[in-house]
């Protein structure tokens, strides 16, 4: 279910498995080191590559390698071709450009032209008489920061058990008792470290009693936004957690779902929310959020899937916020959203605990494709927020 969202270029394959060669396909997601959609790509740097493979750029034009690489688990084995002997190599450049694009974008285009702002937070307890209104301002600026929506003790304890998951998982994956993909999904800008990088997306099963206890509180302290959003009966797309270690290096800016309808998938989706939460102050330094308010629209995709010059017009004069989140707080944003997450220059990992929610109970587009898909297969479409108490 998590195929697409794996990326070769800064994501390492599970153990064993091997790349095989298809054509390509543009996206852009969570795990894009540039963006592209479905009115093709574009790239700001010579070696442009979607969370589906890599094109290589020269002069502006796509050359050569229009081919993707996909990812296979244990249970699909790939046939290795003369083109995917590259891939390693191919990989490591695109990771390297992917971050110096980025490094590029934080240190050059934001704030260039508008100052960057630190977005502004609301108490929790507006909800209960202004939920309408806060419901209304997401819809407008595509991102909201509502304070105190996990207790401490809740985000303490989820701490807790993020990093014993994390252990855990990676040595099972080590191991070889599970296959990377169905406990990691692809991510922007990694790192290089093999095999899981400093900065992983990780699923987190509502099986696990610590998960259905923090849902079961998060959801219900934000039933009135919820209710007035994606509504009681609204899907949970993803449950996961976002971890960024010592040294995770800045992301591009992407989003995490194209906009639908668009010319080649004319088909109609609800917006997806999707609720990052943080688990412990996020200190100066340990990387926040930088979300494009506005940038969740038609028009603005358009603007951004354009020529590299075009595109970095468009970041420069585009307004940017900083979530600067204390434990507990949560900022929530259309999943169509600019964003990137700051590099962590910091000696503390940064833990976010998410999920993105729906009133649209399936992604329209086959096997999850551009879509939001950081969850279990187990959990995949299977809750809705009236699940867990709304």
């Amino acid at each position: 279910a998590n195929v697409h969202k794996v990326l070769l270029p800064t994501l390492a394959r599970p153990e064993g498995s091997q790349p095989s060669v298809m054509l390509s396909s543009a996206t852009y997601s969570r795990s894009a080191s540039t963006a592209d959609s479905s009115r093709g790509l574009s790239s700001a740097n010579s070696m442009g590559m979607s969370s589906r493979g890599f094109v290589l750029f020269v002069g502006g034009k796509k050359h050569g390698f229009q081919a993707q690489f996909k990812h296979h688990t244990g249970r699909q084995r790939g046939i290795v071709t003369q083109s995917a002997l590259l891939g390693g190599l191919m990989e490591k450049a695109a990771a390297l450009n992917a971050e110096r694009l980025a490094r590029k974008e934080g240190d050059k285009l934001l704030g260039s032209q508008k100052p960057v702002e630190e977005l502004k937070g609301f108490p929790v307890h507006v909800l209960e008489t202004k939920a309408k209104q806060a419901g209304l301002l997401l819809e407008q600026s595509g991102v909201l920061c509502l304070r105190g929506a996990l207790a401490s003790e809740t985000c303490d304890e989820l701490l807790g058990f993020i990093n014993q998951e994390s252990d855990q998982a990676k040595q099972a994956v080590l191991g070889g008792s599970e296959v990377f993909g169905e406990r990691f999904g692809g991510v922007n800008c990694r790192g290089l470290e093999e095999p899981f990088g400093r900065r992983q997306d990780m699923f987190l099963s509502v099986e696990d009693p610590m998960v259905t206890r923090a849902l079961i509180e998060a959801i219900g302290n934000l039933a009135p936004l919820l209710e007035a959003t994606v509504t009681r009966e609204g899907m949970l797309h993803e449950i996961s957690c976002l971890v960024a270690d010592p040294g995770s290096p800045r992301q591009c800016i992407h989003a995490d779902t194209i906009y639908l309808p668009c010319p080649q998938y004319p088909v109609p989706m609800a917006p997806l929310y999707t609720f990052f939460f943080a688990v412990q102050d996020v200190e100066d330094g340990m990387g926040h959020t930088t979300f494009l308010p506005q940038t969740h629209t038609e028009r603005a995709h358009e603007l951004w899937n354009t020529t590299p010059g075009q595109k970095e017009t468009f970041v420069a004069s585009s307004a940017a916020v900083i979530s600067s989140l204390k434990k507990g707080d949560v900022a929530i944003f259309d999943s169509r959203l600019l964003h990137c997450g700051g590099a962590n220059t910091s000696d503390k990992r940064r833990v976010l605990f998410y999920f993105t929610a729906s009133s649209a109970q399936r992604w329209p587009l086959s096997d999850g494709l551009h879509g939001s898909n950081s969850v279990r297969k187990e959990d995949l479409w299977q809750w809705r927020l009236c699940d867990f108490g709304m």
